[in-house]
């Protein structure tokens, strides 16, 4: 009984570090919050609800039913990670979009993709609170907007009308026919976006005509892989 109260205890801990309530965890198992409440005040995990968390949340099976060992795999993100550069995992602050490191954020098998063409079709990962309302997620491809958002951090994306009016000077991922995904900081100038890295020494600025773009996503949260 002491380990079912212990594991409970420390799941619970878990999800108020990320903020994450039991209504959210049960939204993302698809279960009433009861049955979330009931096992982390000690009802024990079987085999099925131990592999259903371990899916959702990345809990160990084992630790699940026996709390022996870790809580997490070492490598239970290792397949998704690339490696970043030290002078960007310095920066975990941003000027108006909220950062938290990924591994912050354990799920699995997170459905990541690079482009986000047709994206009404792609799986989505379960929403972070920490973030404004978002649509999907997408690895940061280059390193244009570096140090703020390094190749591989994974930024979540509120899509907008592609003819919205820009608010300039925010960053915004744009999902174009000639270029494929880019993010970049935005000044819209009416009939083009004036396209602004944030690493200006190796990506000069440049103008996309407004017919070229066929998605555009405000960006609104960040998760750095470290």
């Amino acid at each position: 009984m002491a380990n079912r109260v212990i594991i409970g205890k420390k799941i619970k801990e878990y999800f108020s570090e990320i903020g994450m309530s039991q209504q959210e965890v049960a939204r993302v198992l698809n279960v009433q919050q009861a049955a979330v409440s009931n096992q982390l005040n000690g009802r024990p995990f079987g085999k099925n609800s131990a592999a259903k968390w371990n899916k959702a949340f990345g809990f160990r099976i084992n630790w699940l039913l026996t709390g022996e060992g870790s809580m997490f795999d070492d490598a239970s993100s290792g397949k998704n990670e690339v490696q970043i550069p030290a002078s960007c995992t310095d920066v975990l602050q941003s000027e108006s979009i909220p950062v938290i490191p990924a591994k912050l954020f354990r799920v699995p098998d997170l459905n990541i993709f690079e482009y986000v063409t047709h994206s009404d079709t792609v799986d989505r990962m379960p929403s972070v609170p920490h973030f404004q309302k978002h649509d999907l997620f997408a690895r940061c491809p280059g390193d244009a907007m570096a140090p703020r958002i390094c190749r591989g951090y994974i930024v979540a994306l509120r899509r907008i009308p592609k003819n919205s009016t820009i608010i300039n000077g925010e960053i915004y991922a744009v999902d174009t026919y000639s270029q494929g995904m880019f993010i970049r900081k935005i000044v819209d100038s009416g009939e083009k976006l004036m396209c602004i890295a944030e690493n200006q020494a190796d990506f000069p600025d440049f103008e996309l005509p407004r017919e070229d773009v066929i998605d555009l996503y405000r960006v609104v949260g960040i998760l750095i892989v470290m």
